[in-house]
């Protein structure tokens, strides 16, 4: 008895120390074209730019998954909702070129067919902007109901974009659309789909990050007066400045680090501090550094978590700090540096963020993991 429950335990922990699969998945060489069968289904057959699907699984796709759009033949389904349902639905391919053909004219057909099984497979439901007519940004590639809803009786959860890990990101292009997306009343959500054809999922928020700290425009005269007569006595230090002001008579706090009973500011704090005191114009790092003052935030070097900051929204002592933040100028420039600076940060149990000015106004949207099938 001892012997077998060993056994038993040595099995299972290989099965779970077994690597998952990774975005294989192969043709069903035994459903393709029209071949004679008990319950096989007819292949699909070209119609325009898609795939009709006839019989009681046209209807049955769209009743019970919300695949395709039906007319009074069928069903008209995507090459990629026909890959999916050949994988999940034992749809029968046309015939056996019929991917090689469909590939010559749409290389990207595998990588939208993977973003969509990302979505479906665990049970949630994914529909192509093309087939709807409700509204949706225009940068929107599809929209998303949870598991057991259904686009005839409730609104969308979210709108989707699919990406290659490779490409390139325009921040405030991703920021217009995650707010124009968030204006709808839907959460905004990208598909990573890398090399292996693994795809990771992920969600931008427009964020409002604010803290309990005294902020800037708060100080008294005196208080000003404080830090100016420091500021006149300032010493450089190394790639900043050390002010003869002590941690405990320091007005605010959140400025410099505390150092041999001095302050020391760094190049940044020392920018933004200039232009207060003698009204400079700022570029884009300093004057977020002083935007994220205002908020009542208190930033800290982010060097640590490969960031510009770590801000917290109160006493360091008293908390972790919640975000890492980004400027725009330093943020990763295509979704694999992207999704390993948010994959970091929640490894660490904090919030990644990209502050970007649009408008005049400095805005913030956060990168964060999620899992389709978990809500």
């Amino acid at each position: 008895m001892n012997s077998l429950r060993v056994d038993m335990a040595q099995h299972n922990e290989r099965a779970a120390a077994k690597p998952r699969e990774r975005g294989i998945r192969n043709l069903n060489p035994n459903l393709i074209g029209n071949r004679e069968g008990d319950g096989r289904h007819k292949a699909p057959t070209k119609v325009g730019d898609k795939w009709l699907v006839t019989g009681s699984i046209g209807s049955r796709l769209w009743n019970k998954s919300a695949i395709g759009i039906l007319n009074e033949e069928g069903n008209l389904l995507t090459p990629e909702e026909v890959l999916f349902c050949h994988w999940h639905r034992h749809l029968p391919i046309p015939n056996k070129n019929w991917l090689e053909d469909v590939l010559k004219v749409d290389e990207l057909l595998l990588h939208r067919a993977s973003a969509i099984n990302r979505i479906r497979e665990p049970g949630d439901i994914l529909v192509l902007v093309e087939n709807s007519n409700l509204n949706y940004s225009p940068e929107s590639w599809a929209l998303r109901w949870n598991r057991g809803e259904h686009p005839t009786k409730s609104e969308p959860l979210s709108e989707v974009r699919w990406v290659n890990n490779s490409s390139e990101i325009n921040w405030t292009s991703i920021f217009e659309w995650a707010k124009s997306v968030e204006k709808n009343g839907r959460l905004a959500e990208i598909l990573v789909v890398d090399g292996e054809f693994d795809v990771t999922a992920y969600r931008l928020k427009i964020t409002n990050p604010r803290g309990n700290l005294n902020p800037p425009s708060k100080l008294s005269e005196d208080d000003f007066r404080i830090i100016l007569e420091g500021w006149e006595q300032k010493i450089p230090s190394g790639n900043g400045f050390w002010l003869p002001i002590t941690p405990d008579s320091m007005p605010l706090p959140q400025l410099g680090v505390p150092q041999a009973s001095g302050i020391w500011l760094a190049e940044i704090e020392k920018i933004w501090l200039d232009s207060i005191l003698e009204t400079k114009n700022l570029s884009e790092i300093p004057e977020i550094f002083g935007e994220l003052l205002e908020r009542g935030l208190w930033p800290r070097p982010g060097f640590k978590y490969g960031c510009r900051w770590r801000v917290y929204s109160n006493e360091i002592s008293s908390q972790h700090a919640p975000w890492l933040i980004v400027p725009n100028s330093e943020s990763p420039k295509n979704w694999n540096e992207a999704c390993l600076a948010a994959r970091l940060a929640a490894g660490v149990n904090k919030s990644w963020l990209c502050a970007i000015k649009i408008n005049e106004k400095i805005s913030f949207i956060e990168l964060c993991r999620w899992s389709p099938g978990k809500a």
